[in-house]
């Protein structure tokens, strides 16, 4: 038997392409972020997986406060913007706090945390402990109780023009004395403050990690950040000059 034509309009055949073209268009969008998206939801998983194991499940879900119950080695701001069933965490002034978001009767598992929220949370952690670390090398970095130390002296220059002929003495670089903010790698989520001594000096003690040192009064100077690494059970020493922008 003879096979039938089939005639297909040609505007039914340009949607027909135009939907496939979309389909893949999104189903290459998702293979993108599916990476990342898996990578947070074995992360959500292991840290409920061991909070169930060594607390016990919760029963109105997993909010900041079991977590950090759970793991010595987060931090308050770990969950800053991270989101709940019916609002948000937020780290201003140095504390955590809670805000609803919701207008409708609160539960009581208001605070606990959403699939949306997990997702931020891991991206904080890993803001703050390395942006290459695996999910297991994040975990082990909450898990551990390692504090470290970082210790040196914040100074800024150059405070004379290169050219200009000069002692010495009166063209180094000069110690700082005041406030800084330590923030995560990403420069987007603020820990603590810490100030210096007359001579510049300074010293904090913090969670093993990669943290952002910025001067809170950057008085229009250049470059105001300095990337410091702190090793658990260990004192590093630094020096950090702010750039003064003279030439």
């Amino acid at each position: 038997m003879k096979g039938k034509k089939i005639f297909i309009p040609l505007i039914v055949l340009v949607f027909i392409v135009a939907a496939g073209g979309i389909y893949w268009w999104q189903r290459g969008d998702a293979l993108l972020v599916q990476p990342q998206v898996g990578e947070a939801t074995d992360f959500t998983e292991k840290i409920q997986s061991y909070v169930v194991e060594n607390i016990g499940q919760p029963i109105e879900g997993f909010s900041a406060d079991i977590y950090l119950r759970a793991f010595p080695g987060l931090l308050e701001a770990d969950f800053d913007r991270v989101k709940t069933r019916e609002g948000v965490y937020a780290y201003t002034n140095s504390e955590l706090e809670f805000v609803r978001t919701r207008n409708d009767i609160s539960s009581s598992a208001e605070e606990a945390i959403s699939k949306e929220g997990h997702q931020i949370l891991f991206e904080n952690i890993r803001g703050r402990l390395g942006l290459n670390l695996s999910v297991d090398e994040i975990i082990n970095g909450i898990t551990a109780q390692g504090l470290g130390k970082i210790t040196g002296a914040i100074l800024f220059g150059p405070t004379c023009p290169v050219l200009r002929d000069l002692p010495d003495s009166e063209c180094t670089d000069k110690p700082i004395f005041g406030d800084f903010i330590v923030q995560n790698a990403m420069g987007t989520v603020e820990f603590t403050r810490f100030g210096t001594q007359q001579d510049g000096s300074f010293s904090v003690t913090l969670p093993a990690g990669e943290y952002y040192i910025t001067w809170s009064e950057p008085k229009g100077l250049g470059i105001q950040g300095r990337l410091v690494n702190v090793v658990a059970n260990e004192t590093t020493e630094v020096t950090i000059v702010f750039d003064t922008g003279i030439r």
